[in-house]
């Protein structure tokens, strides 16, 4: 474990924002209850100089992703995203028959599998041997390693450069971006385009959206920090593209210096950012929001409890492992949590001991209450929710606001 004690962009000093307390590494389900596993700090940093903020304790790479059960679901919204990113490579000239595409972080190949009609080779690399082989058995090229130099070279001989790369909410997730910045640039054409899709910073704290703080997040990325961090290289970002997916999310789009316009989305957003990172009362408000909100829930669930209320959980997300230690919950409180995931049913949230359930089992056993931990799928799970659950089941989504619907 490495522990920041400066910006890790460009080196200054950094504040401290919040400290969440003790948490697992999420993702890293348990076979049986038995097993233990150590819990670590999350605490988030921020610099003034250069506007990022950071996770100051951050796992290796083994700690993280030994045991990763993460894929990426098969859903409408996220169909509906992937045609959008679509168009807006098109907007720019790019996703066209004589080009390529790598991903980086491709996990099961289900965007590249939606974008592989549109390019004449894609590529994806991805460190999760049980999860890459999905991708593969999909027909799916994948290279199964953590990308860096190395494997960038490597790439670099066996295939040409590539014209677009891909990294969806997996930039946040290395210690330190510069590395994969230096293999980026072995494998991407002169006039090619970078696409980083994150969590996006403002979304996060303005909404509340603490449970996006996790070991696998060691950034919190706004356009001026990816801009900062872009200059330290032969970057610089051209394009810039709010979405809703995940609760809010910003889709950086990088370029090499001079090779392309920048776009009026990304003057905008950062006028408008640095217009609220120095007012000073962003992350006053978002931890008296989640303090206030963590108050709400537990005296919800109390109260359920009371009443005899069997109270169980929906989703399994890297997420739910910090409602789960923020909000200081275990079985006793949350006796099941369901998920569709194949890798996480029927195993363990560690620390917290609540097992894993399919929605077939859900359909056998009592229950009342449920927590949406995958809140950010509320519409899609609300579409199907009279499928799912038994009529009058109460769920109760915390963030942003909390909320709780009734299934009819």
């Amino acid at each position: 474990m490495i522990i920041k004690e400066k910006c890790s962009i460009c080196n200054n000093s950094v504040e401290e924002i919040i400290d969440l307390g003790l948490c697992p590494p999420a993702n890293n389900f348990i076979e049986d209850k038995i097993q233990t596993v150590e819990s670590y700090p999350l605490i988030v940093d921020f610099c003034n100089q250069c506007f990022c903020i950071q996770l100051r304790h951050c796992l290796s790479k083994k700690e993280l992703y030994s045991y990763y059960t993460y894929s990426t679901p098969n859903i409408d919204s996220l169909d509906s995203h992937y045609s959008d990113l679509l168009i807006k490579l098109n907007s720019l000239g790019f996703a066209y028959h004589d080009q390529s595409c790598v991903e980086i972080g491709s996990n099961n190949g289900n965007l590249l599998k939606f974008l592989e009609p549109y390019f004449k080779q894609v590529l994806g690399v991805d460190p999760a041997k049980n999860i890459a082989q999905i991708a593969i058995d999909n027909g799916i090229n994948t290279i199964v390693d953590f990308f860096s130099s190395r494997v960038a070279k490597q790439i670099a001989k066996s295939y040409q450069k590539f014209d677009v790369a891909i990294a969806r909410h997996m930039f946040a997730h290395n210690e330190d971006p510069t590395e994969l910045l230096s293999a980026m640039s072995l494998i991407l054409e002169e006039d090619g385009v970078f696409l980083i899709e994150n969590a996006y910073a403002l979304d996060t704290f303005q909404n509340g959206e603490f449970d996006q703080i996790y070991h696998e997040h060691m950034f919190y990325f706004s356009a001026l920090s990816i801009d900062s961090l872009m200059k330290r290289f032969d970057f610089e970002l051209i394009d810039f593209e709010h979405t809703s997916v995940h609760g809010g999310s910003g889709v950086f789009i990088c370029g090499k210096k001079g090779k392309h316009n920048v776009q009026e989305s990304v003057i905008r957003t950062l006028e408008n950012e640095i217009q609220v990172f120095e007012n000073g009362l962003l992350f006053n408000n978002f931890k008296d929001r989640i303090q206030l909100t963590r108050s709400k829930t537990l005296k919800l669930l109390q109260d359920e409890l009371l009443s005899k209320r069997v109270i169980g959980a929906y989703g399994a997300p890297a997420k739910a492992f910090t409602v789960l230690s923020y909000y200081g919950l275990n079985e006793e409180t949350i006796k099941f949590c369901v998920d569709t995931t194949p890798t996480k049913i029927g195993k363990v949230f560690p620390v917290f001991n609540i097992p894993i359930i399919s929605e077939e089992e859900l359909c056998k056993i009592e229950y009342d209450t449920l927590i949406v931990n995958a809140w950010n799928y509320k519409e899609d799970i609300l579409k199907k929710a009279s499928s799912i659950f038994k009529k009058g089941t109460k769920l109760i989504f915390i963030i942003p606001e909390l909320e709780i619907y009734i299934v009819e």
